[in-house]
């Protein structure tokens, strides 16, 4: 008799946990969609000596994205300094992968030169730049650019 009651019991609770989820469905049949995020034009994530590295071997793809890019205000532009990456870094492994890849960068610093908001950003910079500075770059899909940098002394 306890088995039977036990399993009585077990029964009706798996119809309650099946039926439960229709019915509450039934009720609302359309849910409310989540409401989409807006960026707010800030860096997802910091840049690091690992995205600059990703981001020099990637230079042609870079360069092609940045020429598609229609409209670039000065605010989608962040400054990176490479020396701030360099830090705890092989700056031999920098300079390899920029000799490795000196074709994409020229062309890469062809195309920066073009960009009127890129080039503005750059001169404006309190020590100012210019694209032969420019080591790398990565666009982002929301059009985003991260600019690095790298002012050598002369």
């Amino acid at each position: 008799m306890h088995n039977r009651t036990l399993l009585s019991a077990l029964a009706t609770a798996a119809v309650v946990a099946i039926a439960t989820p229709s019915i509450t469905q039934a009720q609302n049949p359309t849910p409310t969609p989540p409401t989409p995020q807006v960026s707010k034009g800030e860096v997802a994530m910091q840049p690091t000596f690992a995205s600059l590295m990703t981001a020099i071997n990637a230079a042609s793809a870079q360069n092609e994205k940045l020429k598609a890019l229609t409209a670039v205000t000065a605010a989608n532009v962040q400054l990176v300094n490479v020396e701030d990456l360099l830090k705890d870094n092989s700056a031999d492994s920098l300079t390899a992968a920029l000799k490795t890849n000196e074709a994409d960068l020229t062309t890469l610093r062809t195309t920066l030169g073009t960009n009127t908001a890129i080039t503005g950003v750059l001169t404006a910079n309190t020590v100012p730049l210019t694209a032969a500075d420019v080591v790398a770059t990565n666009v982002d899909a929301d059009g985003k650019v991260t600019v690095y940098y790298w002012k050598k002394s002369s």
